[in-house]
């Protein structure tokens, strides 16, 4: 860096809890129009990319823009050091890095480095409608350029909307004069990002009614409430950089403000909250469904969210642990018109992958891969791709029925779905009795498989009832898109379907009956209750724990059996077979032979 020059820059620091990176690329927008400007790139803000920012500076330039973060105690010293900014921007303090810090008050010390590293000359521009950003304030002994609604304001907000499709406006006043301020920004949460851009214009002499027609400009940030329209007329909101607790209800009130023909609301991984995931999801869930015709949750916590229920037919509430099922139920969900809210964070969910999909099918589905660039940058985004599957849901149709067979009548129709792997190497493994019991059924009826759009079934009737056999075409683990889009083809609804599985909590050979409820780490079952949005449907659990077996059970399920194991099995089968049949025909004895504590099924329905 040349000396000299770097006497001749005026530094614009900025940190916060939120709004730091729209700030910076607002305020090079209006600086820009004035002299040259070099500033921090995207949102890199750690001590490489800060020492990178202050290198790039050249004899050219006239103002450098810093963003720095603090996210524990003590990050900021050296970049300060490194930066020394005349002017500092603190946009708000919230509970980010909350565990690093534990307490509000010790996230405010730190980011109030920023202002007391200004010399005796510098500026800072202030929120004063955060309490310890004003605190800040009144003791830093600099002049202050206050931006906010409360009365004291330098550069006061009188009036700010952002009904979308309209952009973010805002109404604002500075000496008296009132000013209006048109963006291409949508959200009425970076508002504050827009006066903190002005109050840097303030700062440095820049009359407003110069420095407000550089802020058109600058679009939305990515991953900050940005517009991505698909080319199949679905409009997304990406606001999916991060999701601490409390920056949650500005997106949710621009959902609810916003013109749409339907609204969409996805909702990924959740930070710095103190309840417990399994009261905090549900609750959000039930705001979501207060705003969102559909609302879908993605992640590890996802399934939590199904506590929340709806009642409400025109209200719909999804769940997935994994992205890549999500993907596939929105491609046959989503159509033109929705507004999408895509809210989680990058580091964890990367839900831009749902985006991303629409347009052209990813290979990268990777969890936790511990990258934090969005993954359009990503190298592993389209590596490898393979042939695309057929997507789950695409034909709406019944399926084609067996020769002299009709089409059946869906109020009285039985779906058993048996959970397996369909590749032949795994034909004799734990993880397919569910697939070998629903083979069982179809020899014993005289039915006969045939390929579908989501797998394999066959159609059997008996005793005045009709039931579809349903084996998924895809892994146990993926298997709730197939189901879901089975069932629907079908207008099947979720109190008639029965899923049969294996279960390695249970000997093999024992047979149990679960009306309802959750996974038990069954993540064939998991994904089925993700996809349908509930777990009130009965399952039928084949034991298949061997004698002697200790082993984490991922280690087991496709492990084949051995022959000595051939009678136990079978004897299970047959147990299952027998209940599902008392089940469905309800003309049957009681289920032979099943293991103490198995209670005696009831006709399905009853």
């Amino acid at each position: 860096m040349n000396r000299r020059a770097r006497g001749q820059v005026t530094v614009v620091g900025i940190t916060g809890s939120a709004g730091k990176t729209t700030t910076k690329d607002l305020c090079a927008a209006i600086l820009a129009g004035h002299a040259p400007v070099h500033s921090s790139r995207r949102s890199q803000n750690e001590h490489d990319a800060v020492a990178e920012t202050v290198r790039g500076i050249g004899p050219e330039h006239r103002f450098c823009i810093v963003e720095l973060s603090a996210g524990e105690p003590g990050y900021l010293d050296l970049p300060l050091r490194l930066a020394r900014p005349r002017v500092a921007v603190l946009t708000m303090v919230a509970r980010d890095h909350f565990s690093a810090f534990k307490s509000v008050e010790a996230i405010a010390r730190e980011k109030g480095k920023l202002v007391e590293s200004l010399p005796p000359d510098g500026t800072a521009v202030l929120n004063i409608d955060d309490p310890l950003v004003r605190a800040i304030g009144e003791r830093c002994g600099r002049r202050v350029i206050w931006v906010g609604e409360a009365e004291g304001a330098t550069l006061r907000l009188l009036r700010v909307r952002s009904n979308w499709p309209e952009p973010l406006t805002l109404d604002v006043e500075y000496r008296g004069i009132a000013y209006t301020v048109t963006t291409r920004l949508n959200g009425r949460q970076l508002a504050l990002s827009v006066l903190s851009a002005l109050g840097v214009a303030i700062a440095l002499g820049i009359p407003l009614e110069e420095a407000i027609p550089g802020l058109m400009c600058v679009g939305s940030t990515e991953g900050r409430m940005q517009i991505v329209r698909s080319s199949n007329g679905v409009v997304f909101v990406r606001d999916d950089w991060k999701a601490p607790l409390w920056s949650i209800q500005a997106p949710f009130e621009f959902m609810r403000d916003a013109q749409a023909v339907r609204k969409v609301l996805v909702i990924g991984t959740l930070s710095d909250y103190s309840l417990s995931a399994s009261k905090l999801y549900p609750k959000v869930a039930r705001q979501a469904l207060e705003i969102g015709q559909l609302v879908v949750f993605v992640g590890p916590h996802a399934l939590r969210a199904l506590k929340a229920g709806t009642d409400d037919p025109s209200r719909q509430l999804r769940a997935f642990p994994s992205l890549r099922d999500a993907s596939e139920y929105l491609h046959s969900a989503l159509r033109p018109g929705d507004l999408v809210l895509l809210k989680g964070s990058h580091k964890t969910d990367h839900l831009v992958r749902l985006v991303l999909d629409r347009e052209r099918r990813i290979a990268c589905w990777q969890e936790k891969c511990g990258r934090s660039n969005f993954c359009g940058v990503c190298d592993q985004l389209y590596a490898a791709a393979s042939a695309p599957p057929v997507r789950a849901g695409t034909d709406r149709g019944f399926a084609v029925p067996p020769p002299g067979r009709e089409v059946p009548d869906p109020a009285g129709l039985v779906v058993v779905v048996g959970l397996g792997n369909p590749e032949p190497k795994y034909a004799d493994t734990p993880h397919n009795v569910g697939y070998r019991i629903c083979d069982q059924l179809a020899a014993g009826a005289g039915g006969f498989w045939e390929a579908g759009p989501e797998g394999q079934l066959s159609l059997i009737t008996g005793n005045g009832r009709t039931v579809l056999l349903f084996k998924p075409g895809v892994s146990m683990n993926r298997s709730g898109e197939p189901v879901r889009s089975f069932l629907e083809r079908h207008g099947a609804g979720v109190d008639q379907l029965i899923v049969v599985h294996d279960d390695m909590d249970l000997p093999l050979g024992e047979v149990r009956l679960k009306r309802e409820g959750g996974d038990a780490g069954h993540k064939g079952v998991r994904s089925v209750i993700g996809s349908l949005g509930s777990g009130q449907f009965r399952r039928i659990r084949v034991g298949v724990r061997r004698h002697g077996e200790h082993e984490e059970a991922r280690l087991l399920v496709l492990v084949p059996f051995a022959p000595s194991e051939r009678n136990s099995l079978g004897k299970g089968l047959s147990r299952a077979s027998d209940m599902l049949g008392e089940m469905l025909w309800a003309s049957r004895p009681a289920c032979r032979g099943a293991s103490e504590g198995t209670r005696t099924p009831t006709p399905f329905g009853t």
